[in-house]
C-alpha cells in the first residue's frame, strides 16, 4: 500500500517507513516482483537508486485492499476514532499481519 500511496518511493524509504532493513525489504520486493505487483524503475538522478512503483496488477490489488479495510473499520466503528488511534490499530494490524506470515 505504501508503493502505491507514495509516488518516487525508494527501497531505502520503505525500509525507514516499517523500520526493517534493506535485506528484509529487498525480499518482500522480490516476492511482489515475481507476482507482478511492483516494478522497481532505475532513478535518472542516481542510478544506484531504484524507484518503486506499483503495476497495473499491483494498483487493482491496491485498490481492492483499501476498499475492503475501509468497510471493515466502519463495520467495527473505527471510523468514530481519532487519527492516532486508527494509526495505531493499523500498526497492531500490520505487525500481527508480518508475524502470520513468517
Amino acid at each position: 500500500m505504501e508503493i502505491y500511496k507514495r509516488k518516487n518511493l525508494s527501497q531505502d524509504d520503505l525500509a525507514t517507513i516499517f523500520g526493517q532493513s534493506k535485506g528484509t525489504i529487498a525480499k518482500a520486493l522480490k516476492k511482489l516482483e515475481d507476482k507482478e505487483y511492483v516494478e522497481r524503475i532505475v532513478d535518472e538522478n542516481n542510478r544506484r537508486k531504484y524507484i518503486l512503483k506499483t503495476t497495473e496488477k499491483g494498483e487493482e490489488l491496491a485498490i481492492l485492499l483499501k476498499n475492503d479495510l475501509e468497510e471493515w473499520e466502519n463495520a467495527v466503528g473505527i471510523d468514530k476514532l481519532d487519527e492516532n488511534a486508527k494509526c495505531q490499530l493499523r500498526e497492531i494490524a500490520r505487525k500481527t499481519e508480518e508475524i502470520l506470515e513468517e
